[in-house]
C-alpha cells in the first residue's frame, strides 16, 4: 500500500489475485450451508485456503435423492435411465447396458446435484471403463426447465457456466480432456486441451478442479494438469457425474459395463478478508451517489454484485463515479466489483480514488481480473467532502468499460512500508515479489527474526484480523502469527495460504496501540519468512435476528414468456446484519450476502407455486433463522411464442434441411416441424440447451425428389402453446454427399476425431500435422456439378488457411478459407465439369502449415 501522507498522486496497477473470492451472483441456484451433508472430519482440503463444505461419500445402498436428480433423456447413442444408477460397496455406480429404449440401442445414466456450487475446489475419485463406447465426465452446469435431463426441476433457468472437470472416452483412457463453456450472453466455447495422464480404467484416480474468478486449474491425482484462463461468468451450478454411450461401435463383449465413483466433495473458500461487514457502505449503479458522464447503457450480459443490472460505456470518454454517504471519518478499504468475465472488457480501467490525503489512481484489467471484488487499497475519508471513486477507460487500454458497485469497509491496515510496522533481526526487501498493493515485500531467514504490525485503533471492540503472505517456493512451512489482544495472546500457525488475505481470527482490542500481530518461527525451522500487511476489520458482537415482513410479487411478460419474482423484506430487531441470503423453495439462491432489502429473479415457469424466505447474515457468515415464509404463484401462460424467423431450406437427396434463427422467449421448449401438413417431430426439437441446433440444420427425410414440398417450423413453449408457422418451399434433388464417416472420404497423415459439430451435428475430423491431407472422392456420372464444402470453424486454434482443391475434367481449382473466424457452414467451391467415375475429387490441405485443419462434408449437386 502507498501511503497518501507521503504521496498524493500515486498510480498502482491492480494485479490479478489468484483467489477463490466468496462471490454472489443474482440469478443462481442454492449453495451448501455449513451443515449441509458436510463431513469435516472425514476429508481435509487438498489445497490451502479451502474447507469441506459438502460431500457425498456414497455410503449405504441407495442414492440420496434429496440431494441428487437422476439424469434422464436421450444423449449421444444412449437413453439415460435411473435404473442404471446404484450405490453399493462405498461407491456410486453408473452402468452402460445393451438394451433398446426410447429409440436408442443402449441405456446409460448419471446424477445431477440439486444444490448449486460456485467458486471453490471440486473433487471426485473414480474408476472408469476401459473398453470402447463410454464417455464419462465430472462437470458443472446449471438447470433449466427446458432441459430434458431433469424433468422434475421446475425452477428458473440458471444455466450459466459449464466446467468440464474431466471428460474421458473409454477407447482412449489416458486422454483426459479439460474444457469450459458459458451460456451468457450467448454460448461461448473456452477451448481447453488434453492431458495425457494415468489409465483411468486401471483403478481409482482422483480428479479435481479449482474454480477461481480469473481461471480454472485442473488436477489429476494431485498433479496440476492444466490452467485454463477465463473462468467465465460466476453462477452457482449443479455438479454432474455422468457416463454415456458415446463412441460407436460400442465394445459389447463385457456389457453391462460400470464406472465407479467413490465420492464427490466440494471445498468452499475459507475467509479471505474480502467479505462485507455491517458497517460496509455500498454505492451500486442506480443508487443515490452514483453518477455518469457520456453515454452508458444498462446490460445483463455481465453479473453485478446484487443483480445482473450492470452498466456498459457507449463511448470512450464516458466516466462513472461513486460518492458514498459515510457515517464517520476514518480509514476505509475501497473495493470495486468487477462485473466483466468477457474478453471484450476494458484492459485498462483507471479508477481514481479521491480521499482525505489526496488522489490515488489504480488500473484494473477488467478482462483478466475475474468476476469479483477488487481491492483498490485503504484510504482516509471525510464524510460529506465529495470524496469517492471515479472510473474511466485509460487510452493505453482497449475494450468496453463496465461499471457496477463500489464498497467502502472500515479497515485499519498496517503495511510493511507504513507506520506501525517494525522488525527485529535481519530482514531484506523484495521489489520483484510484490504484496497486497503491488508494492515491495520483506523477507528473513533467521529464526530470531520477527516482524510486528501495531495498529492505532480509534475505538476498542471486536476486530477480525487478516494477514497477507506473499507466495514463494522458498517460504517456510512453519510460520506462526502471535496476536496480542485485550484477552491475552493467541498463536496462529500459518495455514499455507499465500497471495490473498488469510484469517487469523476475531479478537477484542482496546483503543490505541496496545494490540499487535507478530510473525516469527521457532528455532531450527527452515525456509523464509515473508511479511507484507495485516488488516484489522471492526465487526460488531451479537447474533443477528431474522428479517421481517417477507413479501413476494410476480411480474410476467407474456410476449417473452418471462415471469419474474421479487422478494422484499425489512431488517429485523437486533444487531445490524452484514447482508441477507435469499431462499427459493428451501434452496439458497445467493452466494455472497446481498445488501438491499429486495431481490429479483427471472425465468420462472408459468403456473407454479413457490416458497420464499430470507435470512440475515453476520460478518462471519453465520445466518439467522429464516424469516416467516411468503408464497407466490406465477400466472398461467396464455400467449404463444412468436413464429420463428430466418427460416431457409436446403435441398438434399430425397430430403430437405431447414435452418432458422433461435427464438428468444424465456419459456421456449423447442420446435415442431411439419412437411406438407404432416408433423414430423414426435417431441419438440431444438431446446435452448442446444444453442447450435437451428444453425446446424434439421433434416426431413422421405421426401420425393423433383417435387416442391411445403415445410413449416413452429415454436413451442413450456405450456405447450405453438406459434404461427414459418414456412419455406424446398424441392429435393439427387446429389452425392460425402461425410467423414462415409465411403469415399480418406485421410493421409495423422488425424483425430473432434468435438466440433459439423453439418447436421455430424462428426468432424482434425489434424495439427502440417502435411496432413484428406479427400472426398465421389462416384459420379459425367456432367456439370455445383460443389460445396461444409467448413468447420473454431476460433483460437484452427488454421487460417484451409486450402480446398477441386480436381475436375478441366484441371484443378483451389480456394482457401479461414477456419478461425465465424461459424461453420457451407462454402461454395464452384461449378465444374466431371468425367464419369472416380477421377474427380476434392482434397484439403493446411496452406498455413500451422494450427488445426478441420474436415466435415462435401456435396456434389448435378446441374440440370
Amino acid at each position: 500500500m502507498i501511503s497518501s501522507a507521503r504521496r498524493t498522486r500515486p498510480t498502482m496497477i491492480v494485479t490479478t489475485l489468484i483467489i477463490a473470492a466468496m462471490i454472489m451472483v443474482a440469478t443462481l441456484l442454492a449453495v451448501p450451508t455449513e451443515t449441509a451433508r458436510a463431513q469435516p472430519g472425514k476429508a481435509t482440503a487438498p489445497l490451502p485456503g479451502y474447507r469441506l463444505a459438502w460431500s457425498d461419500e456414497f455410503e449405504g445402498s441407495t442414492l440420496e435423492t434429496d440431494d441428487w436428480y437422476y439424469r434422464e433423456s436421450e444423449k449421444a447413442i444412449c437413453s439415460n435411465s435411473p435404473d442404471n444408477v446404484s450405490v453399493s460397496d462405498g461407491s456410486l455406480k453408473i452402468a452402460l447396458k445393451r438394451e433398446a429404449r426410447n429409440g436408442m440401442d443402449y441405456t446409460c445414466g448419471g446424477v445431477i446435484s440439486k444444490l448449486g456450487f460456485g467458486y471453490g475446489y471440486y473433487e471426485t475419485r473414480a474408476e472408469l471403463w476401459g473398453e470402447q463406447g463410454f464417455h464419462s465426465a465430472l462437470w458443472t452446469t446449471g438447470l433449466s426447465d427446458a432441459m430434458p435431463d431433469t424433468p422434475d426441476y421446475k425452477g428458473p433457468n440458471n444455466r450459466v457456466n459449464e466446467i468440464d472437470g474431466f471428460e474421458i472416452d473409454s477407447h482412449a483412457p489416458t486422454r483426459i480432456q479439460h474444457h469450459s463453456h458459458w451460456f451468457t450472453p450467448s454460448h461461448v466455447g473456452n477451448q481447453g486441451g488434453i492431458y495425457e495422464g494415468p489409465d483411468s480404467s486401471d483403478g481409482y484416480h482422483t480428479y479435481g478442479f479449482e474454480w477461481l474468478p480469473n481461471e480454472i486449474r485442473f488436477y489429476v491425482d494431485g498433479v496440476l494438469a492444466r490452467t485454463q484462463p477465463y473462468a467465465g461468468p460466476h453462477g452457482l451450478q449443479s455438479i454432474w457425474l455422468t457416463t454415456l454411450g458415446y463412441t460407436a461401435p460400442v465394445d459389447e463383449s463385457d456389457l453391462p459395463g460400470v464406472t465407479s465413483w467413490e465420492y464427490f466433495r466440494y471445498f468452499a473458500p475459507t475467509d479471505d478478508g474480502n467479505g462485507s461487514t455491517p458497517d460496509s457502505v455500498y454505492v451500486d449503479n442506480g443508487d443515490s451517489g452514483y453518477a455518469e458522464t457520456g453515454g452508458w447503457a444498462t446490460t445483463d450480459e455481465a453479473f453485478g454484485f446484487q443483480d445482473r443490472q450492470t452498466r456498459r460505456a457507449a463511448d470512450p470518454s464516458a466516466t462513472a463515479a461513486w460518492t458514498p454517504k459515510l457515517r464517520a471519518a476514518g480509514t476505509y478499504e475501497v473495493s470495486v466489483w468487477n462485473p466483466s468475465f468477457l474478453k471484450t472488457g476494458h484492459t485498462a480501467a483507471r479508477y481514481t480514488i479521491e480521499h482525505a490525503g489526496g488522489r490515488t489512481e489504480a488500473v484494473v484489467n477488467q478482462v483478466t481480473a475475474g468476476q469479483r471484488w477488487v481491492s483498490l487499497g485503504a484510504y482516509a475519508f471525510t464524510p460529506d467532502a465529495g470524496q469517492g471513486v471515479k472510473v474511466a477507460g485509460d487510452p493505453s487500454g482497449q475494450g468496453t468499460l463496465r461499471a457496477d458497485a463500489v464498497r467502502f469497509t472500515p479497515t485499519v491496515v498496517v503495511d510493511d512500508a507504513g507506520p506501525g510496522y517494525t522488525e527485529t533481526g535481519s530482514w531484506a526487501g523484495s521489489a520483484t515479489l510484490t504484496g497486497w498493493r503491488g508494492t515491495a515485500t520483506r523477507y528473513a531467514s533467521a529464526s530470531s527474526a520477527t516482524a510486528r504490525w501495531t495498529p492505532e485503533l480509534a475505538q476498542g471492540g471486536r476486530y477480525a484480523v487478516y494477514a497477507w503472505t506473499p507466495g514463494h517456493p522458498e517460504n517456510t512451512t512453519g510460520a506462526r502469527f502471535t496476536v496480542n489482544h485485550a484477552g491475552g495472546r493467541a498463536v496462529v500457525e500459518s495455514d499455507g495460504v499465500t497471495d490473498r488475505w488469510t484469517s487469523l481470527g476475531t479478537y477484542e482490542f482496546g483503543a490505541g496501540t496496545a494490540g499487535w500481530v507478530e510473525l516469527g518461527k521457532d528455532t531450527g525451522v527452515t525456509g523464509l519468512l515473508r511479511a507484507d500487511a495485516v488488516k484489522f476489520v471492526p465487526v460488531p458482537a451479537g447474533d443477528v435476528r431474522p428479517p421481517t415482513r417477507v413479501h413476494g410479487t410476480v411480474a410476467s411478460t407474456p410476449s417473452t414468456g418471462d415471469a419474474a419474482v421479487t422478494w422484499t423484506w425489512r431488517e429485523g430487531v437486533g444487531p445490524k446484519p452484514a447482508g441477507y441470503h435469499v431462499y427459493l423453495d428451501g434452496q439458497r439462491v445467493t452466494w455472497q450476502p446481498i445488501r438491499r432489502e429486495s431481490f429479483r429473479l427471472h425465468g420462472f415457469r408459468p403456473g407454479q407455486r413457490h416458497q420464499l424466505t430470507v435470512t440475515a447474515v453476520d460478518s462471519a457468515g453465520r445466518e439467522s433463522a429464516p424469516a416467516t415464509e411468503a408464497y407466490v404463484r406465477t400466472p398461467a401462460d396464455t400467449v404463444a411464442p412468436a413464429a420463428p424467423t430466418g427460416l431457409t431450406g436446403e435441398a438434399a437427396n430425397e430430403s430437405a434441411i431447414l435452418y432458422w434463427t433461435q427464438n428468444t422467449e424465456v419459456d421456449l421448449l423447442g420446435y415442431h416441424v411439419y412437411a406438407d401438413g404432416r408433423r414430423v417431430t414426435d417431441e419438440p426439437v431444438g431446446h435452448p440447451a442446444d444453442p447450435d441446433f437451428t444453425r446446424l440444420g434439421f433434416k426431413i427425410d422421405n421426401l420425393a425428389n423433383g417435387t416442391d414440398h411445403q415445410l413449416e417450423v413452429r415454436a413451442v413453449d413450456l405450456s405447450g402453446h405453438e406459434s404461427a408457422a414459418a414456412t419455406v418451399s424446398v424441392r429435393p434433388l439427387p446429389m452425392t454427399i460425402i461425410g467423414v464417416t462415409d465411403e469415399g472420404y480418406t485421410e493421409q497423415g495423422t488425424w483425430t476425431a473432434s468435438s466440433v459439430a459439423g453439418w447436421l451435428r455430424s462428426k468432424t475430423r482434425t489434424s495439427n500435422v502440417a502435411t496432413a491431407t484428406a479427400e472426398w472422392r465421389p462416384t459420379l456420372e459425367a456432367g456439370t456439378y455445383e460443389v460445396y464444402a461444409w467448413v468447420p470453424r473454431v476460433a483460437g486454434n484452427s488454421t487460417p488457411a484451409a486450402r480446398f482443391t477441386v480436381t475436375h475434367a478441366d484441371g484443378t481449382t483451389a480456394l482457401e478459407f479461414d477456419q478461425t473466424a465465424g461459424s461453420g457452414g457451407w462454402e461454395r467451391l464452384g461449378r465444374f465439369d466431371f468425367a464419369a467415375g472416380t477421377d474427380g475429387f476434392v482434397s484439403i490441405a493446411n496452406a498455413a502449415g500451422r494450427s488445426y485443419l478441420r474436415t466435415n462434408t462435401v456435396k456434389f449437386i448435378p446441374v440440370t
